[in-house]
């Protein structure tokens, strides 16, 4: 390892600042993709925007493949450090370069299949940003590697608030499909230059055979959970844009698109944080009971507290800032920020055995729900998109409690500490939804102007959201050392 990696190691991303640092680092990319669906359903038709996010489910498959398996071996392996990182590059940047190439391949008769002519420019224009992207992916797992947080997480800040300003513009002026095209490669063009420049050890000419077998063997477990994963979150997405016309899907990945956004803004920085300490906990000999029990606590607090206000305020957020159009999903909008908080419980699952070095487990978890989930969107997607999402919102709960039941049977977890956790978070959360209810009810006959309205609605969900993170915080459910770099 180089010497400025073992200082990383020491210090970087220490001290006070660093769990504020990460903690931006991580929410931003959540927070510039939340501010972006604002903008384009705003500006957008629901068709446009459903050509967008149809897209959007391709590239992510590849992203997928990026950040999983050879990701996680990235971080965790003890191989030699140059064998390591050059090997893996060229694994992952291969993996970019494969699906960009099937994603333009195939974009044509993906257009074809889905009735979506605009679709097929976009998916190739995505592709050959892949190979991109996948080193971007490689240079986090470097820096990662490498215990250089705060670096990373103040690029990740630069990166996505850069993106994020540089699409507002191209949106604002150029207000088309493409524009939203021009916003990833924004972001990527950005994400290459620095993280290429802060990267401890550049690949070489080098590739281990034997190392990638190993990755490759390491990976496989993580990949069949997360593919299945991928399904089940992206599923309604492709049956609906095969079943139904552009501008209903749109609608329906409008409402998915807002709550996963929403709820992600917490819940990503949650998962990423809980790989990083289940594996430092696995490693130092400690149980994972402590662990397990923090960020479920936590998970629940702050997922359902964001889904609570997207459920109250949903109405106005939608009524006031987008096209009248999209008031047509306010139900469905409501039960996926539900089916988004109900996943509290299964984000636990990838951390808990990847720690364990059992992923085949979580697997097979995945699986079984994975297959309820896709049968529960076949059963109910000819009943229209709120029967869809309720039923959806119930199998992520049921999901949930039955991930807590094989991390305590499977996992070999001591599960009281958390449950207690959760059971104090709902009752937290309770309390805060009567309040917001309350209050907003008086806000809204108080005030006339939406805009006026939903103001007042926000800051009176952030008082009372400040409120009941103070009561987590004294009664334990929550810490902010969670994200402690």
């Amino acid at each position: 390892m180089s010497r400025e990696s073992h200082s990383n190691r020491r210090g970087d991303g220490g001290g006070g600042g660093g769990a504020v640092i990460s903690m931006l680092g991580l929410t931003s990319q959540q927070i510039a993709s939340f501010v972006i669906t604002l903008l384009a359903a705003g500006f957008l038709s629901a068709a446009d925007y459903g050509v967008y996010t149809l897209a959007i489910v391709f590239v992510e498959f590849v992203v997928m493949l990026t950040y999983t398996g050879y990701f996680h071996f990235v971080v965790t392996s003890d191989s030699e450090e140059e064998a390591l990182l050059s090997t893996m590059f060229w694994i992952m940047t291969g993996i970019g370069a494969v699906g960009g190439l099937l994603l333009v391949i195939f974009a044509g008769p993906l257009a074809a299949l889905f009735d979506a002519p605009e679709l097929a420019p976009v998916l190739r224009l995505f592709g050959v940003m892949q190979p991109f992207a996948s080193a971007i992916g490689w240079a986090s797992a470097a820096l990662t590697r490498a215990g250089s947080m705060r670096r990373y997480f103040l690029i990740l800040i630069a990166t996505n608030l850069g993106g994020l300003a540089g699409g507002c513009m191209v949106l604002v002026l150029w207000q088309s499909l493409y524009a939203l095209v021009a916003y990833r490669a924004i972001r990527i063009v950005l994400g290459v230059a620095m993280f290429g420049m802060a990267v401890p050890r550049l690949p070489r000419w080098r590739f281990d055979t034997a190392l990638a077998r190993e990755a490759t063997s390491y990976a496989g477990g993580l990949y069949g959970s997360r593919l299945l994963g991928f399904f089940s979150t992206f599923g309604a997405d492709l049956i609906l844009a095969f079943l139904f016309s552009t501008a209903e899907a749109g609608l329906y990945r409008f409402a998915n698109r807002l709550a996963m956004a929403s709820v992600d803004i917490v819940a990503q920085p949650l998962r990423s944080f809980a790989l990083k300490r289940f594996g430092e906990a696995a490693r130092g000999g400690r149980p994972l009971s402590a662990e397990v029990a923090g960020f479920l606590g936590a998970n629940v607090f702050l997922m359902g507290g964001v889904a609570i206000t997207i459920a109250v305020l949903g109405e106005s957020l939608v009524g006031t800032l987008f096209r009248p159009e999209y008031l047509a999903a306010l139900a469905a909008l409501q039960a996926l920020a539900v089916r988004a908080a109900g996943l509290a419980g299964n984000h636990l699952i990838e951390p808990v055995f990847a720690a364990r070095h059992a992923n085949r487990i979580g697997m097979y978890y995945n699986m079984v729900w994975t297959a309820i989930m896709l049968a529960a969107i076949l059963a109910f997607s000819g009943q229209g998109l709120v029967a869809l999402a309720s039923a959806q919102a119930a199998v992520a709960v049921l999901s949930s409690v039955s991930a807590l039941w094989v991390i305590g049977r499977h996992g070999k977890v001591a599960l009281r500490p958390a449950l207690r956790n959760a059971a104090i978070a709902l009752v937290l959360l309770a309390v805060y939804a009567v309040a917001l209810e309350t209050g907003w009810a008086a806000i809204s006959m108080l005030l006339n102007d939406d805009t006026l309205r939903l103001a007042g609605g926000m800051a009176l969900a952030l008082g009372l959201a400040g409120v009941a993170s103070l009561a987590a915080t004294r009664s334990r459910v929550f810490s902010f050392r969670l994200f402690a770099g």
